[in-house]
């Protein structure tokens, strides 16, 4: 099934949807309902309107046909996307993207044409976060230089046309997600825990923006601190880093460590401290902690396994460790993952 929908903002295109698959929707102010009709497949779209101009859109679908939604998108607008289950090809302008659980995507766009395609009998859950009217951050994006120009120009207004940044959805992106879609509770307790949660999301990925930032300015600091060091010290150095990689379950001491390379111990902690920003011991719990966090996202291993395969003998160590490093226990992060 196809569909061609011209909409002005981001509610538009599910009054469009009302009239052209004859969904139903209820609405309390606060929350609108679209319920897909019973011919087409089963599912419903969630809005949620925030006094703060966030608007929170949860659609959790299944369709009995391929649906090609095509949309111009006459007007500007920030959207955060995830895919929490299944599949969809997604577009805009002349590119397309396939989404999938494990990433999210960010999308400026002003005046754009857009596509979103759902394949036939395969369930869906997504949460789109818009920003269409969330004052605070159309005030502060040209007040903090992380802020890509491109970004800040669409904006503000000055171009038409979209940007799109593929992220990581992070461990903690991905708890707020459950609690969004399973959200247990009703009324005004409702309305203040999901605005909560879409704030949180918000932040979340303005976090991650900062980061990327901060990570280009530290890679050309680097550039130039690689000067202090000879080619083979350098070469040393990853050396290093790859012996601590292998031995993840044993590692060496630094005294080890260093003789294996060839320096002594100022120069392999002053190395890793000017080239990789962190001690050798800040290194090696640093890869610890994501290779133990990709081993339980994978659910292949449970928590002793990994434990064991990071070097971790005392079960209550690796699990004070993940904690302070992800905010969740093991065990509740591969029941999430």
């Amino acid at each position: 099934m196809k569909l061609s929908l011209s909409i002005s903002n981001q509610q538009d295109f599910y009054s469009e949807l009302e009239e052209k698959l004859g969904a139903s929707i209820t609405s309390d102010g606060f929350e609108s309902c679209l319920e897909m009709p019973p011919q087409i497949g089963k599912g419903k779209t969630r809005t949620f309107h925030f006094a703060s101009g966030l608007k929170l859109y949860v659609q959790e679908n299944f369709t009995n046909e391929s649906i090609s939604l095509e949309t111009e998108l006459n007007y500007l607008s920030l959207v955060m996307s995830w895919i929490v289950r299944g599949n969809a090809n997604f577009a805009l302008g002349n590119r397309d993207f396939h989404f999938a659980p494990g990433n999210h995507l960010l999308c400026y766009f002003k005046d754009i044409d857009g596509r979103l395609e759902l394949a036939a009998n395969e369930p869906v859950v997504m949460v789109d976060l818009a920003l269409e009217s969330y004052s605070p951050l159309y005030s502060a994006i040209a007040q903090y230089e992380y802020f890509p120009t491109p970004i800040k120009n669409l904006l503000l207004g000055k171009q038409t046309g979209y940007i799109r940044q593929e992220l990581p959805c992070t461990l903690e992106m991905k708890l707020v997600l459950h609690q969004i879609v399973n959200c247990p509770y009703q009324g005004i307790t409702k309305q203040l825990y999901l605005e909560s949660k879409a704030i949180e999301l918000l932040s979340l990925n303005l976090a991650i923006l900062k980061a990327d930032y901060n990570k280009k300015s530290q890679s050309d600091c680097g550039a130039s601190r690689r000067h202090r060091f000879k080619p083979d010290e350098i070469e040393r150095l990853y050396q290093a880093k790859t012996i601590l990689k292998d031995n993840i379950d044993c590692p060496p001491s630094l005294n080890a460590l260093a003789r294996q390379v060839g320096l002594n111990e100022f120069k392999l902690k002053q190395g890793f401290r000017l080239l990789f920003d962190t001690t050798v011991f800040g290194y090696l719990h640093e890869y610890r902690m994501e290779r133990s966090r990709l081993m339980l996202e994978s659910g292949t291993f449970n928590v002793t396994e990994v434990a064991q395969t990071v070097g971790y003998a005392n079960m209550s160590h690796f699990a004070a460790a993940f904690r302070k490093k992800f905010g969740v226990n093991p065990s509740q992060y591969r029941k999430c993952s």
